[in-house]
């Protein structure tokens, strides 16, 4: 079967310039760019449209879209990300080898081209209690499977930095089979940067601005530059992409389903740079073709004879792109069907949530210390307050963590920037460990959502003291096999519920979760205590 595309632009990354002419596909190969007009069994007239190399989502934790691998990948598919690379330790965090394979199956179901990084640090730390742990022998086992580019980000920085065993024996693990380390450093400066990057860290997305950004790629790490639900990055680093050409690529880490349909995904990323007045063609570099090479997918990664031909045909102007059409393996997406296999769900999945109803809130063991959240980042402070505990016009809340699988620990604080004015809510999704993690006005409101995630297997409750809203995670308390659809209906639900209790934050069951991962700066509370992630300890 041969389509010939005419008219189109097509970039040249080398020269960083656009060229016009016609672009001959046969068998799901790019097999010849000409001006002529070979014959073809069909015909597609560009206008001017501009042919590019699929989108790749370079870091992504595909758990946070509530979805599984499949579903996401067919989610973000039309929106013209044709790869991702997906780190998976939320659900390892629950479900240990088991679930990342589980994922792996499941993943062969989507029309996206899903790869794997494999889980480096499930836990992240000894500092909080997850389900499960991922060691040196599973780590190895993961990295030797075809479907895996990368080993996942190295989250414990001391850990590396100091040469821990675990950490040293997996990155020479995947050093010796070609792949990717990723890396993981908000924070992270001077001799422990260096030493961070010697130890074989290869990239980070954890920088904002553009001053930390531009010190990692002076010390030798390549960037994702970052645009999730809870995570963005500060405008001005998007001048880098100019800066560093070949260094720079997009991710979107955690973003939440209701976000990838309102917003985009990696799309997101492209149209925020083109506003900014970065060129066209250095944006679509960043998107497609540098992650591309990056993780070993050269032949996606130009518009090129002997190149795949998965692409996107999109209206480009200095200011936005729109997608037209999108071409798999030289097949139009619309052409796809949904596949209808099922992968089964593990045991360990399936029965996650190993915690009894819940009839008190624990104890804060320091009053003084309050977390405060800062909208559009995961970075908070470490504030000292003598308030009372529920100081609703001051903004101070309660957090409070639950373990949930079966050892007990329960841990609360104080914390601002949430704004609520009544009620509480609660998710089975707290990073990394995925305990549950709840905030609220009121003691009594935080029991009421707590106990209704556990009583649905896992999942988000929102209460506002009347009503109750909430979607159930059945699967590792994570994802739900549920149809994007009617996920997406009671993630809105949910989240216009959450404002109207009086929240202003942009994503808050996105900054929620992030509460408890205590390798994230300031101040967190896991299911243990407040952790002082600076000097890595508790208070």
């Amino acid at each position: 079967m041969k389509t010939l595309f005419e008219n189109v632009f097509i970039p040249d990354f080398d020269k960083n310039v656009f060229f016009k002419s016609n672009v001959l596909i046969n068998n799901g190969v790019i097999a010849e760019i000409t001006d002529s007009k070979p014959y073809a069994d069909e015909y597609y007239n560009g206008d001017s449209l501009h042919i590019t190399p699929g989108f790749i989502d370079c870091h992504v934790h595909i758990e946070s879209s509530h979805l599984t691998p499949s579903a996401f990948g067919d989610v973000v598919s039309k929106h013209g990300t044709l790869h991702v690379v997906t780190d998976n330790h939320e659900i390892a965090n629950v479900g240990g080898m088991g679930a990342v394979e589980y994922f792996m199956d499941e993943a062969k179901h989507s029309f996206c081209n899903i790869k794997f990084a494999v889980p480096s640090c499930v836990p992240a730390t000894p500092f909080t209690t997850s389900g499960a742990q991922l060691g040196i022998d599973e780590i190895s086992s993961l990295l030797e499977k075809e479907e895996t580019v990368s080993l996942g980000e190295m989250m414990n920085n001391p850990g590396v930095i100091q040469g821990e065993e675990k950490f040293v024996v997996s990155i020479a693990k995947a050093k010796a089979l070609g792949k990717v380390i990723n890396g993981h450093a908000p924070g992270l400066s001077g001799e422990d940067l260096l030493k961070y990057v010697a130890a074989g860290v290869m990239d980070d997305h954890e920088s904002e601005s553009y001053h930390d950004i531009k010190t990692k790629l002076e010390a030798g790490l390549k960037i994702f530059l970052r645009e999730g639900s809870a995570e963005h990055t500060d405008n001005k680093a998007y001048e880098l992409i100019n800066e560093y050409p070949d260094d720079i690529m997009f991710c979107t880490d955690d973003k939440s389903l209701n976000h990838i349909l309102r917003d985009g995904h990696i799309s997101y990323n492209v149209n925020k740079a083109l506003k900014l007045g970065i060129p066209p063609v250095n944006v679509l570099k960043a998107a497609s073709r540098n992650g591309l090479k990056y993780y070993g997918l050269d032949r996606y990664s130009e518009i090129k004879p002997g190149m795949y031909a998965s692409f996107t045909i999109a209206d480009i102007s200095s200011k936005s792109f729109e997608i037209k059409d999108i071409y798999i393996d030289g097949k139009n997406l619309s052409h796809f069907s949904q596949k209808n296999s099922f992968t089964p769900v593990p045991e360990k999945l399936q029965n996650s949530m190993n915690i009894a109803n819940q009839s008190e809130i624990p104890q804060m063991n320091n009053e003084q210390a309050c977390i405060r959240v800062k909208d559009g980042s995961l970075i908070t402070e470490h504030l000292v307050d003598s308030s009372k505990t529920y100081d609703l016009e001051n903004d101070i809340l309660k957090l409070c963590v639950f373990e949930r699988y079966g050892y007990g620990n329960r841990a609360s604080c104080k914390i601002n920037g949430f704004n609520l004015k009544r009620g509480a809510f609660a998710s089975s999704i707290a990073h990394d460990c995925h305990n549950i993690v709840a905030v609220g006005t009121s003691d009594e409101s935080i029991l009421k959502v707590v106990n209704s995630v556990i009583d649905n297997g896992g999942g988000l409750a929102v209460s506002d003291d009347n009503s109750l809203f909430t979607l159930p995670l059945e699967i590792g308390g994570l994802v739900t096999s549920k149809a994007p659809g009617a996920v997406v209906e009671s993630l809105v639900r949910i989240n216009e519920q959450i404002a109207e209790m009086g929240c202003t934050l942009t994503d808050p069951l996105g900054t929620l979760s992030f509460m408890a991962l205590e390798v994230i700066p300031h101040l967190k509370l896991t299911d243990k205590g407040l952790f002082d992630v600076d000097n890595f300890r508790y208070l």
